[in-house]
């Protein structure tokens, strides 16, 4: 991905919240009407329907890359880990690993000093929220749970990339750049997503009452 002159401060969070809403109306949409996700969720799902949602989830990842905001050559304000987080949350570390992969392995692809940095951290995305969804049981956290958790996540992965951008002056204040805004976009859409998912599990037990709520969300 080519870069852009840089947008300006408060214009990078509007743009990136902007994208978010874009990610959001998109995960709502397969949450409530494609029926391998519908799987995953109800904790019901076959091989085939892990293969379908780490692939849907996947390229949700690599669209997370694209409606970034590029601030400088080859970096990429983006909400591209809130794929993997959702899916490790709901799916497992294993789930959570793939998808990260994925999207990670495509953001390598384009290169640009942070781009072994971003392939760690989305892998990692993933993998964490896995153990996180361990620790609950399979149950999803709640919000402010959630929410500390991407900001946590963020910050990490912002740190990381910070220590690997020479000289560290610049890499200083490509963290203080681009961190603030990743930080309130995932964390925000992480728990607008987990409100979506919850708000799935509530309505099809009021339908069907017969539906365990595997995904219940922790008191």
């Amino acid at each position: 991905m080519t870069s852009t002159q840089p947008h300006g401060f408060f214009g990078d969070y509007l743009t990136l919240f902007a994208a978010c809403e874009v990610y959001i109306y998109v995960f709502m949409e397969i949450v409530t009407k494609i029926h391998v996700v519908e799987q995953v969720i109800f904790k019901k799902a076959t091989i085939r329907d892990y293969t379908g949602f780490v692939i849907i989830f996947g390229l949700f990842s690599i669209f997370g890359t694209y409606i970034g905001i590029p601030v400088e050559d080859g970096v990429i304000s983006n909400i591209r880990d809130l794929s993997p987080m959702i899916s490790g949350l709901v799916g497992g570390p294993y789930v959570g690993f793939i998808v990260g992969l994925i999207g990670g392995v495509h953001r390598f692809s384009l290169g640009g000093e942070t781009a072994v940095t971003c392939l760690i951290a989305t892998i990692l995305a993933g993998l964490f929220a896995g153990i996180l969804y361990h620790l609950n049981k399979g149950k999803l956290p709640g919000i402010i749970p959630a929410m500390a958790f991407a900001a946590a996540f963020e910050i990490f992965h912002g740190f990381i990339g910070m220590i690997m951008v020479q000289p560290l002056s610049e890499g200083i204040e490509l963290f203080f750049r681009v961190t603030p805004s990743m930080v309130i976009a995932n964390a925000l859409g992480l728990a607008i997503s987990i409100i979506i998912v919850n708000s799935k599990i509530e309505l099809e037990s009021f339908l069907h009452p017969e539906v365990q709520e595997n995904g219940e969300t922790e008191s």
